[in-house]
This record gives C-alpha cells, sequence and structure tokens, in this order.
C-alpha cells in the first residue's frame, strides 16, 4: 500500500493505492493516523479509489483506524470504494460500520 495526502474544507484525506493487505502496513497506517490525531486533525476521509484489493487484514487496519480515531473524539469515513470492495463491506454487512461515500466531495459535505 501507498498513500497520498491532503486536504480540503477542514478534512484530512488519505488516498490509499494498491493493495491493503495489512502487515508492515498496519503500523504505517496506524502511526499515520496517530500522526494526523496529534495535529489536531479530527475529520479523516480515507480514498479508496486506487485501491484493487482488500484482504481481512487489511480490513482490520481500516477498523484500527476507525476506532482510534472515534476515541480522539473525530470522524473517520471512506470514498470511493471499489464495486468488489464494496461488495465485502456488504456481505460482511461492515457497510453498517463504515461510513461510506462516492466522492471526495460528498464524504466532505457530511461532515
Amino acid at each position: 500500500m501507498k498513500y497520498g495526502e491532503s486536504e480540503k474544507g477542514g478534512v484530512a484525506i488519505l488516498h490509499l493505492k494498491g493493495d491493503l493487505l495489512g502487515g508492515p502496513d498496519i503500523a504505517e497506517f496506524k502511526n499515520k493516523i496517530k500522526s494526523l490525531l496529534d495535529a489536531g486533525k479530527k475529520n479523516i476521509l480515507i480514498d479508496m479509489a486506487d485501491v484493487t484489493y482488500v484482504n481481512s487484514s487489511g480490513i482490520g487496519m481500516l477498523i484500527a483506524g476507525m476506532t482510534s480515531v472515534a476515541q480522539a473524539g473525530g470522524k473517520f469515513k471512506i470514498c470511493n470504494v471499489e464495486k468488489n470492495i464494496k461488495n465485502v463491506f456488504v456481505i460482511t454487512n461492515l457497510i453498517r460500520v463504515f461510513e461510506t461515500f462516492n466522492s471526495i466531495d460528498e464524504a466532505i459535505a457530511s461532515f
């Protein structure tokens, strides 16, 4: 996994790229979320437009990020989820856990 970072409307956006497979990516993602929270950025949007595959460890990584943000009093949302990944969210009922949106602008407007 690789990622880029931007900010729009007071929301920190992490643009994830590649496969979310957990492993060493978990620590990197956790540290990035922590650094955003430490910098006072409590509204975090995960842009998954360039994510092609997610396994159970990758899902766990997203849940851990969401939990950290919630514990800090922030909001964690996801956008641009590819169809096959969205199907996994539906099948596992995670679609009720994650707030998902079709675009960055739609997600930003919901904060």
